[in-house]
């Protein structure tokens, strides 16, 4: 594909609701705009936004941009004719996070630190390279790390879509090789070509009752 995928993260805290409400109150007390502001940005979740440079060729009958598959025209008005995406990277497998969202991962996730990508078009069925043995996401995960600062970056043991959502994936790693300290500063980084995320998650926000929740 011609082009390239901008991409920003916006950094926390910026809350329109009670920064720690997921400390002073219990779940099922929750409003919707917290749990909103809960899964959309929050120490477990960060926005991510999304631009297609140059996403299809010229016609040469019309000059105009020809549509390409999966990826919809720039709305009227739009000059640019980038089509913007708006996605956001979560830690999925945080207590609060199950909570808001009620999640189910699939059953091989169980038992594993759990990040999220969802809302970016990119994503949607995007397996990676084929590989002998089956896996058809071994090339993402080579392109896929968790860096604990001053630590090694280390890949996921195992990547799955979500079943319900098509536009997520769910990249699991074992807590067996990723060390974490209520201090540390954790990077989450995947390509998808030719989009880059990239998405930091501070250790010492994301407290729940207590604890560090991962």
């Amino acid at each position: 594909m011609a082009g390239s995928l901008a991409v920003g993260v916006a950094s926390w805290p910026a809350f329109g609701v009670d920064a720690e409400f997921w400390n002073t109150e219990e779940p099922d007390k929750w409003t919707k705009e917290e749990i909103d502001e809960l899964i959309s940005k929050s120490p477990w979740a960060k926005p991510v936004s999304a631009e297609l440079k140059a996403f299809a060729p010229l016609s040469s009958t019309t000059g105009r941009r020809r549509s390409m598959p999966g990826i919809p025209r720039a709305g009227a008005g739009d000059t640019t004719g980038s089509p913007k995406f708006q996605g956001v990277v979560r830690w999925a497998s945080a207590k609060p996070i199950r909570l808001a969202l009620k999640e189910q991962f699939p059953e091989d996730l169980e038992g594993h630190f759990v990040i999220s990508v969802s809302g970016l078009p990119i994503v949607s069925g995007h397996g990676g390279d084929d590989s002998s043995d089956g896996d058809s996401y071994a090339g993402l995960k080579q392109k896929t790390s968790l860096q604990v600062k001053g630590q090694e970056a280390v890949q996921p043991s195992l990547i799955e879509p979500d079943p319900k959502e098509t536009s997520t994936l769910y990249f699991g790693f074992l807590p067996q090789v990723v060390q974490l300290d209520s201090d540390k500063t954790v990077t989450f980084e995947t390509t998808m070509d030719p989009l880059k995320v990239k998405a930091k998650f501070e250790m010492k926000t994301m407290k729940f009752k207590g604890d560090l929740a991962v």
